[in-house]
């Protein structure tokens, strides 16, 4: 069983369409659910000095007097080191009902009753990772590249390079977070996700493609939309 489910996680980046595959006749996630954690945890460690000077900059545009400041650092640090070990959990509530609201599309959208709940949630876990991964290696860069005086903005956590590098966002924070999520392992991301559809869900490749850029788009809006 735990053989499987390895080879599980190491056949998303080989041959996802394997991973998926058994997925669909044994939706197993426990080990991806603690690989997911651990991977979370490292990644909040790893960025906390740069959040702590993006989430300085951002009381500074408040107006907050320095006393004010210092206040809010210390008590927003104790949240910060609590929300390391706390996030990745809220995190996998929101895979449930993520799964949830998915299970009902598929329901109505490709008369699938052999689809259940327990294979979309072993899939969005799975995917996941894939996310993890693109998180960890942003996280490489920025320790490599770039210095946390340089944080200015939530794009300035962004360094997998994107159009963001290319063409800019201007003075608009929004747009340039959305153009930072345009970059080749997004891309790598939207592949999986519509291989995964497809082999869950039984549909043609094209199809597969479509939902998985829209499920991806409702996935980074709200960092799009609360970027400043």
């Amino acid at each position: 069983m735990m053989k499987e489910s390895l080879q599980n996680i190491g056949d998303l980046i080989a041959e996802p369409s394997a991973t998926f595959s058994r997925l669909k006749s044994q939706p197993r996630f426990g080990i991806a659910l603690i690989v997911f954690y651990l991977f979370s945890v490292l990644i909040g460690w790893a960025l906390l000095p740069y959040t702590d000077a993006l989430t300085a900059v951002q009381l500074t545009k408040r107006g907050l007097q320095p006393e004010q400041l210092d206040a809010a650092n210390n008590i927003g640090q104790i949240f910060k080191s609590i929300g390391i070990f706390i996030g990745p959990v809220f995190a996998l509530l929101i895979f449930v009902i993520i799964s949830a609201f998915l299970k009902l599309a598929a329901r109505f959208l490709f008369k699938d009753s052999s689809l259940e709940f327990k294979h979309i949630y072993a899939a969005v876990v799975h995917l996941s990772l894939i996310g993890c991964l693109m998180q960890l290696v942003n996280a490489a860069l920025l320790l490599v590249f770039k210095d946390i005086e340089g944080v200015k903005s939530a794009v300035d956590l962004k360094m997998i390079p994107g159009l963001h590098l290319l063409l800019g966002g201007g003075a608009n924070p929004k747009l340039a977070m959305l153009l930072s999520h345009i970059n080749p392992l997004n891309l790598w991301l939207i592949a999986v996700m519509a291989i995964a559809i497809a082999v869950l869900a039984g549909i043609e490749k094209n199809k597969a493609r479509v939902a998985a850029v829209v499920l991806w788009g409702i996935g980074i809006l709200p960092e799009v939309v609360f970027a400043t």
